[in-house]
Order: structure tokens, then sequence, then C-alpha cells
């Protein structure tokens, strides 16, 4: 597959994907039928290293795609971003970790919980791992999950890693009941006592600072130049967009023909709506640009082998977050004019708006604080944030 390829592929899916988003919200998971489908398209190759059967493209590809699937199902868009990019996480680790992991299949999925609430600790065989992790989306269609905690040691700077660990090693707990994003699946994961060998561990001071094995083994590759925390970030904000998109066709849609209540005009005439229109598509149109003017920047940088500074991953931060606001912004006006009808659940307007809200409080995605790191870059503070 080629970049061009990306959205056609992905816009074969959109009519099962809609007629199964209920459902998937219902359900709260990424349902089979589902992880068949982008399987089968390749949809989960996107970003993957070609060693293992991966298409191994730019990162806009996973942008487009998971962007693309949103305008059906926010879930989905969502998984299949996180998806992807823990495909490409994991070519950050050491060849030894890849092969227990693709050995023998190569369309082994990952989930993941970053967040350092586990605790590690050094034995004769590795390192046994132990704790609760929250966020995990996507564990119902992994057999592997990928876990932070830290390892003591005497240094100054926390020796935080990403652990994988087998299904075997670990539960998942059913407790993901929300209002936004449900059919992500995003349970916790428990793990009591898993030792994990220290090939299976990934340094991630060290993968931040492009000086992981995997960064070594695939060192002609553009898309392991890549820095972590951008790559992070546009993985997951791709929805934003779709969800605004669709939420936007929705609207103009019934607002053709819609009747307002107690009133001689349709919605169609009145003026606030052409204004709330042209506003819009103007946000949406500037997020979409200002994303792929970024997205093409990167790739052209990382085939000239350029070294990131700090100001320009803080704009790929300011970008992601912003755009995300920009495009719940829209959603939210949308939905407020949309009138009673935009309530119900057969309505695609209020799930658009949950799951777009869902979306801002992720932490490496809050807006405030992504316009608050480019300040600080600005006036050359600390950014003080680890994704970046």
């Amino acid at each position: 597959m080629k970049l061009e390829d990306v959205v056609p592929a992905a816009r074969a899916l959109l009519p099962a994907t809609l007629e199964r988003a209920e459902k998937t919200e219902t359900q709260r998971k990424l349902l089979p039928e589902a992880v068949r489908d982008l399987r089968d398209a390749g949809m989960f190759k996107l970003v993957q290293p070609r060693r293992y059967g991966g298409f191994e493209l730019d990162p806009a590809a996973m942008v487009r795609a998971s962007s693309e699937l949103a305008r059906s199902c926010g879930s989905t868009g969502w998984c299949l971003g996180v998806l992807s990019v823990h495909n490409w996480m994991l070519g950050l680790y050491e060849e030894r970790a890849q092969e227990d992991v693709w050995g023998e299949d190569p369309e082994v999925l990952l989930a993941a919980s970053f967040a350092p609430t586990g605790e590690a600790e050094r034995v004769a065989d590795g390192i046994r791992v132990s704790g609760r992790w929250s966020f995990a989306s996507g564990c119902d269609a992994s057999n592997w999950m990928m876990v932070g905690a830290v390892v003591p040691s005497s240094g100054p700077i926390p020796d935080l890693r990403l652990f994988l660990v087998p299904d075997s090693e670990y539960t998942v707990d059913d407790n993901w009941h929300v209002s936004g994003l449900a059919g992500t699946g995003s349970k916790d994961i428990v793990i009591e006592g898993a030792v994990v060998p220290e090939h299976r561990s990934l340094s991630l001071v060290e993968a931040m600072a492009g000086r992981s094995p995997g960064q070594e083994l695939y060192a002609d590759s553009p898309l392991y130049r890549v820095p972590f925390g951008t790559m992070l970030l546009f993985a997951l904000v791709g929805p934003a967009l779709g969800l605004a998109r669709s939420a936007y066709a929705s609207f103009l849609e019934r607002a053709r023909t819609r009747q307002i209540t107690y009133s001689a005009e349709k919605q169609s005439e009145q003026t606030p709506v052409h204004v709330l229109l042209g506003e819009a598509t103007y946000q949406l149109d500037a997020v979409e640009l200002l994303w792929e003017r970024d997205l093409a920047e990167i790739a052209r940088r990382t085939r000239d082998k350029h070294e990131f500074t700090l100001e320009e991953r803080a704009r790929y931060k300011r970008d992601v977050g912003q755009g995300l606001r920009a495009c719940q912004e829209v959603i939210a006006k949308l939905s407020g004019a949309s009138g009673a009808h935009g309530i119900f659940n057969s309505s695609p307007m209020q799930r658009a708006f949950r799951d777009s809200h869902a979306m801002t409080t992720h932490a490496a995605l809050d807006p405030t604080q992504a316009a608050r790191t480019m300040g600080r870059v600005e006036l050359d503070l600390d950014p003080s944030t680890a994704i970046l």
C-alpha cells in the first residue's frame, strides 16, 4: 500500500463501520468483525516495520486513516490510530522482543498503558512487574500489553520503562463504563508478578531521545526518525477531525429540510445558521491544512535526517492540541443548533459530541497544556511535559 491508497482503502470500510457503530458503543469494545475488516484492508500495517509485513508509511497514513474511519465511528477510528502506533512502537524494542511478538504471527496486535502506575523490581531472570494500568484501548483485540513502570535505579532520572507482557500473564478488568469513546474498550489491565525478560523492556527516556534499539535496527527508515512524542500525538488526534466532518455533514443534511418549531422559517433560511456553517468550514479546513503541513514537514525532514528542535516538537504538540479543541468546538456548536432531535441515541451528533469531549480528556492531548508547552518553549523555559 502507498500513502495515496490509504484514504480510499479506509473509505471502503465506512458503510460497514457505520452499520455497527451503535453496537460497538453498546458492546464497549472494538468488535471482532471490525478487527477482521481492518486487518484484511491492511490498516494495522500502515506504520509497522516492513521486516514484519508492514508498509512503513509516513505518519500521515495513520492520521488520514483514523480520521476517515471516525466519520462512521469515533471509537473504531481511535482504536485504529492507537493500535497502529503500537506497531510502530514495538519496532523501537530490541530485535529479540519483536521476534517474541511477531515471529510466528506478524498480525498480532498490542494494547498499551504508558502511565507508570505499576511496580517493577529486578530479579534473577528479569524484571518482575505488578500492578494495575488504566485506559488500555483495544485490549480486547490484542494479545500483548505494553505497560509502564519505573525500575529502581541510582540515576538522577527515573528509569521509566515500557514492558511487553503476553496475555497469558495479565487479566482484563471490564470496568469501561463511560460516556465517550465507549467502543474503544479502554479497560484496566491487572498484572500480578509477571517476570519480563530484560530485552522486553524499553527505556522511554532513551526512546524519546532517539536512542532506542529499534532506531538503530531501522536506521535507514525515515519513519523511525520521527520523534516519539510527535508520533504518539498524531496517532491519537486523527479521529477528532473525522468526527467533526461527520457532525457537519449530519447537520447540513438535516438543516436543508428542517422546519423550526413555532416558527415559519426553515433552519436553512436562518442567518445565524449561515454564519455557523461558514465558520465551521473555516475551522475544519484550517485544522486539516495545518496538520497536513506538519505531517508533510515531518516526512520531508525525516528523509533528510533532520534533527528535530525543541521548538518544532512544541509546535507540533500545539497544533495537535489546538486542532483538537477547534474540532470539539465545531461539534459543540453544531450540536447546540441541532435541536432536540440531536440528543437521541440514533443521532450521530450526540455520539460525536461525547466522543470528541472524551478525546480532550486524554492527558497527552489536553489543548490547554499543548498551548502552555508552546508558550514555555517560546520563553526559553523547560517544556514541562514528557510527551513532546
